[in-house]
């Protein structure tokens, strides 16, 4: 057997990296039976054909994977495997996001894997250091880098993540400049990129599919399409709290352990939200993930369209009372 490195993925075939050669796969019936194909990133065991043709004939364990709720369906949907490294990509542009860019992080500590938030399009930002200060208020601990792709600025920072042996892989929405980034790192024009939407200021889908490639420091970067659902999958409380550690230790200043947080007498977060110490954005974006989390939670049980139903409702309303209340605030 052959050891290979899966680099790209397509409908019926693989490309293999191998170290003498860069083969197409396909694969046994077996894989057809189990149905947990190669991903990018996964090393693979084949038996290599004629013709730079191959068949593999087994994944080798994986040390890491990535995966989400795939967008339309509950299925778990592996983005890459085998990484050490997420560079998640927010564009200081009409990519800025400082909600989606919470959802990758939790998507992150999900995975176990390093996380480096990595905010590009330094040279072209509206009130970059305004950015970067709510940007190191949700990051915690991890890793923030202010570069520019497209002049070079700050970019050899992102190397360091990648020694020889490493993968990164780049996750972001589209026009987040993934794709420019692979470029610089690779030294070559090697990824398609395109201009921003001028009506929008928003990105277009240039990257069409994942693709892992060999830098010249010896490590590897995989680049993303955009993806415009990024679904949580686990529910797992310890890394929860990696991400939302801020809302987590103002609760634990509650009157009642199962406060809501919402009208619960004593409830330390509604004061925090009311000093300024917390902001509305935070919390509802720490709701909608909780609800998403409980949905996912019932969803095998019959109650769960009623369950879905009562969230949603309760949000609606608690949406409408703060629009009345700053409604009446203009009034006084």
């Amino acid at each position: 057997m052959t050891v290979g490195r899966i680099t790209e993925v397509h409908r019926t075939n693989f490309v293999v990296k191998t170290e003498a050669d860069e083969l197409i796969a396909t694969v046994r019936g077996n894989f057809h039976a189990e149905g947990d194909f190669p991903k990018v990133g996964d090393f693979v065991l084949l038996e290599v054909l004629d013709d730079g043709k191959a068949v593999i004939e087994e994944v080798v364990n994986r040390r890491s994977v990535i995966k989400r709720k795939a967008a339309d369906s509950d299925e778990e949907q592996i983005i890459a495997a085998n990484v050490d490294v997420i560079f998640v990509v927010l564009g200081l542009d009409g990519d800025y996001s400082i909600n989606r860019l919470e959802r990758y992080l939790l998507l992150a500590a999900q995975s176990g894997i390093e996380a480096v938030i990595v905010l590009n399009k330094a040279d072209i930002a509206d009130d970059l250091e305004q950015k970067i200060r709510e940007v190191e208020a949700v990051a915690g601990d991890i890793n923030v880098e202010v570069v520019s792709a497209t002049n070079g600025e700050n970019m050899a920072a992102l190397r360091g993540y990648v020694a020889e042996g490493k993968t990164a892989v780049l996750l972001g929405s589209s026009g987040a400049g993934k794709s420019t980034i692979t470029n610089w790192l690779l030294q070559a024009d090697v990824q398609a990129v395109q201009a921003t939407r001028s009506d929008d200021n928003k990105g277009r889908h240039t990257t069409t599919s994942r693709q892992l490639f060999a830098l010249p420091s010896g490590g590897f970067i995989i680049d993303t399409p955009g993806m415009r659902e990024l679904g949580v999958i686990d529910n797992d409380d310890q890394k929860e709290a990696e991400v939302f550690n801020k809302i987590d230790e103002i609760a634990a200043r509650c009157k009642f352990r199962n406060c809501d947080h919402e009208k619960s007498a004593g409830c330390a977060v509604l004061e925090a939200l009311e000093t300024g110490d917390l902001t509305e954005r935070e919390l509802d974006n720490y709701h909608k993930i909780l609800r998403e989390q409980d949905y996912q939670d019932s969803k095998d049980t019959s109650e769960a369209g009623r369950h879905y139903a009562h969230n949603q409702k309760r949000q609606q309303q608690k949406y409408a009372a703060i629009q009345k209340e700053k409604m009446s605030r203009r009034l006084r």
